[in-house]
């Protein structure tokens, strides 16, 4: 069982459910008295099926949101039999600065950073061998992220992710300051680059991504303005879809505006937990929520 898993075995345990897993391991089947309910990886039977497909297609979900003028990053979507001009058309207006990923895509897997033509076509020709369609987006320039847990209309979680940035001190190696900044992930990475003496206050960035996954770390932002206005258009965002339980991206561009990335019908805390003092108790706290929703 993974840690989620273990969780959420561990509330069923505590209220008297029956837990099961089937489909190697990917279904978890609750049991309580005479009603049953699912949860497939980290999707809980909360959301309607159609909201839960706007939300993990890139390009359906900004597509939808833009019609009720929600603020959201921008997205083309390019299928097998693309009009390869029109991509190049997109791409200049786009200063020549895109980002190439699957459209069905989660946890920042398959996302690309091009700048030139050569990159454009081969990302997206080698995305579009297993996936049926490929979405494209502006290169942003991100201040900062953040992610909010809603469920049945309650935040339950807010926190922003910090990219892997340090900056040299003339004595350190990169390995060394990144694991200053995020030693449970950085230690376990082997790189011969990162061997490297940073000059003092020599920036260097580990990875132009927010996810927790790939190195970032939680943190609280102290910017009540701030968080409020975060908060109210993910309320909007979430409303507006028709969800029960959902975690909403947002970023804030170097010029303040604040825009939708993306919003996962399926709810991953466990990355957050095991960073954060007590987190795994506010994992249970949600998760357990959660299923007392589903058996309402």
């Amino acid at each position: 069982m993974n840690y989620v898993q273990k969780i959420i075995k561990n509330v069923c345990e505590n209220k008297n459910i029956e837990f099961n897993l089937v489909s190697k391991d990917w279904i978890m089947v609750l049991k309580k008295k005479d009603k049953i309910r699912y949860i497939a990886g980290y999707k809980f039977q909360l959301n309607n099926q159609a909201s839960g497909i706007i939300c993990d297609d890139k390009y359906a979900l900004y597509d939808t949101l833009k019609l009720f003028d929600i603020p959201i990053i921008e997205h083309k979507i390019v299928f097998r039999n693309y009009n390869k001009n029109d991509i190049i058309n997109f791409f200049k207006k786009n200063s020549n600065d895109l980002v190439v990923k699957s459209n069905m895509g989660t946890c920042g897997q398959n996302v690309y950073h091009v700048r030139t033509i050569e990159d454009l076509f081969k990302y997206i020709d080698a995305l579009l061998i297993d996936n049926f369609s490929v979405s494209l987006c502006p290169f942003y320039k991100i201040k900062n992220e953040y992610r909010t847990i809603i469920l049945n209309n309650n935040i339950e979680l807010f926190y922003g992710k910090k990219r892997p940035i340090v900056y040299g001190d003339g004595k350190k190696s990169i390995k060394e300051l990144l694991c200053d900044f995020n030693y449970n992930y950085f230690s376990k990475i082997k790189n011969s680059n990162l061997d490297v003496v940073l000059n003092k206050n020599e920036k260097y960035m580990y990875d132009w991504q927010h996810n927790l996954s790939k190195g970032a770390i939680p943190f609280q932002e102290n910017n009540n303005e701030l968080k409020q206005k975060i908060q109210d258009l993910a309320k909007k965002a979430f409303n507006i879809l028709n969800l029960k339980f959902a975690s909403i991206d947002i970023i804030e561009l170097e010029t303040n505006e604040i825009l939708i990335l993306e919003i996962n019908s399926g709810v991953m805390i466990d990355k957050y937990a095991q960073f954060m003092e007590n987190g795994d108790i506010i994992c249970k706290d949600i998760y357990s929520k959660a299923i007392d929703l589903m058996f309402e």
